[in-house]
């Protein structure tokens, strides 16, 4: 299952997400999004996970307050 994440902090890494979202479940990928030029972070990105911890993982973490910043987390 893919689950996008948006309205993450710029500073927000790959390791971040995938140790906030391993508790719900193993992570298979976990990938942040960058400007092509500059290399900085867009603010979102989208990890990878089995269905069942996935959707358990995107109701607990929608909206969650991470890194000062409230993120969106919905299922692709």
């Amino acid at each position: 299952m893919q689950i996008f994440i948006g309205n993450l902090n710029r500073m927000t890494t790959a390791r971040h997400l995938a140790d906030l979202f391993l508790p719900y479940g193993m992570v298979h990928t976990v990938k942040i999004i960058s400007d092509q030029l500059t290399g900085h972070s867009l603010g979102y990105g989208y990890i990878e996970m089995e269905p069942n911890c996935g959707k358990l993982a995107v109701q607990r973490l929608d909206h969650r307050l991470f890194m000062n910043s409230y993120m969106e987390v919905k299922e692709v």
